[in-house]
């Protein structure tokens, strides 16, 4: 008879928890909603934005040019290859375009595995795709700590604080060339389960999401 009643208050204990609101502010409703927007835009990528092919000329490719330096670091690790060829530039003078000799870089097929193709606004304002090359996808690791709920308006809103991990991390990424060429790599892979993030949550008819 005991057992029978044990049996009873562990099921009693399953159904309780199992009765949770996707309202409240609990660990695992704030965690998903946290891994929800980083699904969308928790990409680690390059910061390239740029159009592709990516045509460099002869002022672009001394030494400490920047853009220069990024292309052959890539090119190294096989997600671009180069060729010369010719192109037309208009002058900033605005006259009619020249042919002038470029070294054009083009993704290769490693390389459109890691490519990502957004739109963005152009110099005319006119929106254009840009493209950039993505080393891993960030996600919620642990939650260290939050803050709220408060009232904002009529909305509910609370504060996540979590370290993050990152998942398919690409191994050129740790190749010290790409490192020297896009240091912003670095501090983000090092803050793996350390550097502490936040992210702004807001209560809604269908629970909590991101803003």
């Amino acid at each position: 008879m005991k057992n029978n009643v044990l049996c009873v208050m562990v099921l009693g204990s399953l159904l309780l928890v199992g009765c949770g609101s996707k309202n409240d502010a609990n660990e695992k409703n704030l965690s998903d909603a946290a891994n929800a927007y980083l699904v969308k835009k928790g990409q680690l990528c390059l910061g390239l934005a740029t159009k592709w092919p990516v045509d460099l000329q002869d002022s672009d490719r001394g030494p400490g040019i920047v853009r220069g330096s990024q292309m052959a670091a890539l090119e190294k690790v096989g997600l671009v290859r180069s060729h010369e060829t010719e192109t037309e530039v208009t002058p900033l003078s605005g006259t009619a375009p020249v042919k002038v000799k470029v070294l054009r870089y083009e993704l290769t097929d490693d390389g459109k595995k890691f490519y990502q193709e957004k739109e963005a606004v152009g110099l005319v304002g006119q929106k254009e795709s840009r493209g950039d090359i993505c080393f891993g996808q960030q996600a919620l690791d642990s939650v260290t700590k939050t803050e709220g709920p408060i009232a904002v308006g009529d909305k509910k809103e609370i504060t996540l604080y979590y370290t993050y991990k990152i998942e398919n991390l690409a191994d050129w990424a740790k190749d010290p060339d790409i490192q020297r060429a896009f240091p912003g790599i670095v501090p983000t892979i090092n803050g793996v389960g350390k550097a502490t993030l936040n992210q702004n949550l807001t209560l809604t008819d269908q629970g909590w999401v991101a803003q």
